[in-house]
């Protein structure tokens, strides 16, 4: 019964926020800056996101709008985690954004620490580059987000690998 009632209270909350699923397939590649372990300042990391958006949007604080999403990010030839959700800003006073959030993720430890997440790929374009505050469809919509183009994992808040997004090509149906 609870479950239920809970059910439909999330679904009526959500319900403007409804759309149609997006599937959307990206390839892109890291220059890293930040290092850990053998992966060095200055190496190049060949990444991969599959997602689709589920369809269900909810507001965020500042007017970030948060996607419910599933799929993989992977890094690498091992590090990979299951893609959450997405967050978009559209028109905002400084910049877009169009963020893509996996968590859990695993195969990657050095000195004894699993870097477990969260793993974000962030893209920013100047304020009024999407026009509304739904995820980019198009290469053209992905390639005006090109203010700072950004990727970390993090491990437990305490160190992290980061890197600038140098390459990404992008396919959604």
């Amino acid at each position: 019964m609870w479950a239920r009632t809970i059910l439909f209270l999330l679904l009526a909350c959500l319900g403007p926020g409804l759309a149609t699923a997006q599937t959307c397939t990206l390839d892109f590649t890291i220059r890293v800056t930040q290092g850990v372990g053998d992966i060095r300042p200055d190496d190049e990391l060949q990444g991969h996101a599959e997602y689709t958006a589920l369809g269900q949007s909810f507001r965020q604080e500042g007017g970030t709008t948060a996607w419910l999403a599933s799929g993989t990010m992977t890094l690498g030839s091992g590090i990979s985690g299951p893609i959450w959700t997405l967050m978009t800003t559209s028109r905002g006073p400084t910049a877009d954004l169009m963020g893509i959030y996996a968590h859990h993720v695993e195969g990657l430890t050095v000195a004894g620490i699993p870097f477990e997440g969260p793993m974000a790929l962030t893209l920013f374009g100047p304020s009024g580059s999407r026009p509304d505050p739904s995820p980019p469809t198009t290469q053209e919509d992905w390639d005006r987000l090109d203010l700072r183009r950004a990727f970390s994992l993090q491990a437990h808040g305490h160190d992290m690998l980061s890197g600038e997004v140098t390459e990404l090509t992008a396919m959604c149906e």
